[in-house]
């Protein structure tokens, strides 16, 4: 029995599909066929049913997804202590990218943690912050950063920087755009954004909870989408003060100028894992790199 044979099982057993878990996993559907047959083949019964939909946890596949849960998590302490003993953290550190690697200063940091620490392996995943924070949640990052708050108590956050959003929507706006209100932005059609993005809290909190109903034309979590709509007169939504002025100075949009809403940065880990010496370098690292704006 291997590790990862017990990861694929744990992984697989969360999303109840191979093709998903696969892509989870960074590898083939035939190898995490082969990682549960093996496993089936060793327990001697079998942990799914295959169903036109998925896979389905057999009664004693559900017992032993919880024990190979626990094993996985007892494997990472073990790394974690032996890191803590050596004082050199070694193994993987996946990292959930929330916006561009230039932005978040990810090439100063990479030649930092190569420098200091070259058993840690860097593996950067991008996303949105709130695929950001399930991913971490579950365990497939190890860390990444998110725009705006989280309000449970299963990670932890490192405040890294304050930053302005600002109201843009296409140059043909513009007119209608410098003389709305802050109730007026509510007539115009809006980009809507998905519940866990980071903009949906401030358009939740300075709109809907004001009691404004936004006209929503379409949904999009990705900047570049978003941006993509905006030029093309879809509607008004939600962008950085630097990046909406950098585009409006190439004409790409307009700016409502009214004012414009706050948003953190910051660094997020599981709080369990805060004695991990690769999460503590890491989080120290970056922390100076955003100290040194």
């Amino acid at each position: 029995m291997e590790l990862y044979q017990l990861r694929s099982f744990v992984t697989v057993a969360r999303e109840g599909h191979l093709t998903r878990a696969a892509n989870r996993l960074n590898v083939s559907q035939p190898a995490v066929s082969a990682h549960i047959k093996a496993l089936e083949e060793e327990v001697g019964l079998p942990l799914f049913l295959r169903t036109p939909t998925g896979m389905q946890l057999t009664a004693g596949g559900r017992q032993l997804s919880v024990r190979a849960a626990e094993i996985l998590q007892k494997a990472d302490e073990f790394i974690s202590l032996g890191e803590r003993l050596s004082e050199q953290p070694a193994g993987v550190l996946r990292i959930g990218l929330n916006r561009g690697a230039e932005f978040l200063r990810i090439s100063q940091l990479y030649q930092q943690l190569r420098s200091s620490y070259p058993k840690l392996e860097i593996i950067l995943h991008q996303s949105v912050s709130g695929t950001i924070i399930r991913m971490i949640r579950i365990k497939e990052l190890d860390c990444g950063f998110i725009l705006g708050s989280y309000d449970g108590d299963d990670l932890r956050l490192v405040e890294l920087a304050r930053f302005k959003l600002r109201v843009v929507g296409p140059v043909a706006l513009r007119e209608k755009l410098s003389l709305a209100d802050h109730a007026g932005l509510a007539g115009f059609p809006w980009i809507g954004i998905p519940d866990d993005a980071p903009y949906h809290r401030i358009m939740q909190r300075y709109f809907v909870d004001q009691g404004m109903e936004l006209a929503t034309e379409v949904v999009a979590d990705q900047q570049s989408a978003i941006l993509s709509m905006i030029e093309s007169g879809v509607g008004v939504s939600f962008m950085l003060d630097t990046e909406a002025v950098a585009a409006e100075e190439q004409g790409r949009l307009a700016i409502w100028p009214g004012g414009s809403f706050p948003i953190e940065l910051f660094f997020v880990y599981r709080t369990r894992d805060r004695q991990s010496l690769k999460v503590q370098v890491v989080t120290k690292m970056i922390t100076r790199l955003w100290s040194q704006r």
